[in-house]
């Protein structure tokens, strides 16, 4: 009994040492700070990965920007600051996102991949934002084959078919792929067709203005400027026929031709035979007569051929503008369908990289 008693002891005494842990170091306790670290690390650059495929680009943001506050010198950094562009892109903010797409280029060499993606968007941004003249300045003496692409696309905005067809030429002849010949087909089909575009001509355009006030406006279907035109020189030919209005010299009107007017006199005396007038008065010997024609009709005529030469005028002028707009509708009509985005195909960086 007295020796199960002290192997109770022994097992109560020795059984509490044996299940308490060794105290961790220093390094223990940072080797499982990293472990920690690391794993939250993966978890939101995956969060990330998965909003922008899911295109959920205010939430990518945002934790993308906590990535790079809790990890400023993560080597993940430049993939990180691209697809924050990239969100801007997607979400139409192009001022952002030149901003950090310019960033990635000051951190990454000329030759990398990230360095070429973000320098080929940047310039894509311009080109779907309008800016155009830009693309053509800073594409000027390069020989890379997409930065000529986009060069071309820029070209047809600005309606310069000669520089687009160079453009994609060259481009094509830098890509030397089958692949990329058939891309570059459509779009010579484009300037091809351009001069199957139907115009005004602006001749008979000002023809019709000439006839009928406002008319040309009609033709280019400027509805509401034709009729205002027809509208002004009709009231104004209204205003200019009732605006007539003849009188004798005097305060005294007559209703009929003068030639058939005659002076009445109230103060008249009759006599037997002789009618005289009081105080010696005498018909007058003659009466002049006065016309109010030109002051009250020359202002509205003057005014009708104003609007009348103004209408046909702005007609012929117009005609140009008209005519720009039916080239430019056909043009970016024809890129909605063949846009520039299917040259698209470059390496980017990742934020997860799939081997």
């Amino acid at each position: 009994m007295r020796i199960l008693f002290n192997l109770g002891m022994v097992f109560i005494l020795v059984f509490p040492v044996s299940g308490q842990q060794r105290y961790r170091s220093a390094n223990d306790v940072k080797e499982e700070w990293a472990d920690y670290t690391a794993f939250q690390r993966d978890e939101m650059v995956s969060f990330c990965d998965f909003l922008f495929k899911e295109k959920h680009y205010e939430r990518c943001l945002l934790t993308c920007f906590q990535f790079l506050y809790r990890f400023p010198e993560d080597p993940l950094r430049p993939a990180v600051l691209f697809t924050i562009a990239r969100c801007y892109e997607g979400l139409e903010n192009y001022q952002l996102a030149h901003r950090y797409y310019q960033q990635v280029m000051s951190l990454e060499s000329e030759s990398t991949s990230a360095h070429r993606a973000s320098m080929y968007r940047d310039v894509y941004i311009d080109l779907l934002s309008g800016n155009s003249k830009r693309i053509i300045s800073v594409t000027k003496s390069t020989n890379d084959p997409y930065l000529l692409t986009f060069q071309g696309y820029a070209f047809m905005k600005q309606l310069q078919w000669e520089g687009a067809r160079t453009a994609f030429i060259s481009a094509q002849q830098n890509f030397n792929h089958p692949h990329y010949n058939e891309l570059m087909v459509p779009l010579f089909q484009i300037i091809e067709n351009v001069q199957t575009v139907r115009t005004h001509n602006k001749y008979l355009i000002a023809a019709t203005g000439l006839f009928i006030p406002g008319g040309g406006q009609f033709m280019l279907k400027d509805v509401n400027k034709g009729q205002g035109i027809l509208a002004s020189a009709g009231l104004l030919a209204l205003a200019y026929n009732w605006s007539k209005t003849n009188a004798i010299s005097g305060s005294n009107r007559f209703m009929g031709h003068q030639s058939l007017s005659m002076p009445s006199f109230k103060d008249i005396n009759e006599g037997e035979s002789v009618y005289a007038l009081k105080k010696n008065d005498n018909l007058p010997s003659s009466v002049n007569p006065s016309s109010t024609h030109i002051k009250y009709t020359l202002p509205p005529l003057l005014l009708a051929l104003g609007v009348y030469t103004g209408g046909f005028w702005k007609s012929f002028v117009d005609t140009k503008d008209k005519n720009r707009k039916l080239m430019e509708y056909y043009t970016l009509d024809r890129i909605s369908e063949i846009t520039p985005g299917r040259f698209l195909d470059f390496p980017e960086p990742k934020l997860i990289e799939i081997n």
